[in-house]
């Protein structure tokens, strides 16, 4: 618990700092395991840091919300836009003679490809796979796997089409 909570100070006071020069001690300090070139914008929380693996290139913009605690892949050349949630584990809610919060978590790992654009204020849920060169449409509910190539948008989200 004492490890989680100095993890969460970590977190916090690096994340205010801004610019290349906060997404270098980001880099530097925080427990996950990055590629080469990966700028991790000032305002982000990420749950679980340990769980969180992030390849060469990568973009991740200010205020994001990524929770690893079930698994959390990000593939190169890969850019998430600002205000995007990504969650690999949801509480279970199944019995409904226990309190919801006393029933635990469901883990399941987002798989996000190489060469993706996650657009401003998305949203991935647990489970889901991304596949390589897709667009997720700014303000997407993810709910379901996508295929490589897919244009999707909308609640839930959809294929409306694919990159030529």
């Amino acid at each position: 618990m004492l490890k989680y909570e100095i993890i969460l100070w970590v977190m916090k006071l690096t994340s205010i700092i801004p610019g290349g020069i906060g997404c270098r001690i980001r880099n530097a300090v925080l427990p996950y395991k990055q590629g080469m070139n990966v700028k991790i914008w000032d305002g982000i929380h990420i749950d679980t840091p340990s769980k969180l693996k992030i390849g060469n290139d990568v973009s991740i913009n200010r205020n994001c919300l990524i929770n690893a605690g079930g698994g959390v892949s990000i593939g190169s050349r890969t850019l998430i836009g600002p205000n995007v949630t990504i969650y690999s584990q949801n509480h279970v809610y199944k019995d409904k003679s226990i309190d919801v919060r006393h029933q635990g978590y469901e883990r399941k790992p987002v798989a996000i490809g190489n060469d993706v654009w996650i657009a401003c204020n998305a949203i991935l849920l647990p489970g889901v796979t991304i596949g390589d060169g897709c667009v997720v449409a700014a303000g997407s509910v993810v709910t379901h796997s996508m295929p490589p190539y897919a244009i999707v948008a909308g609640v839930p989200a959809k294929v409306i089409g694919h990159r030529s």
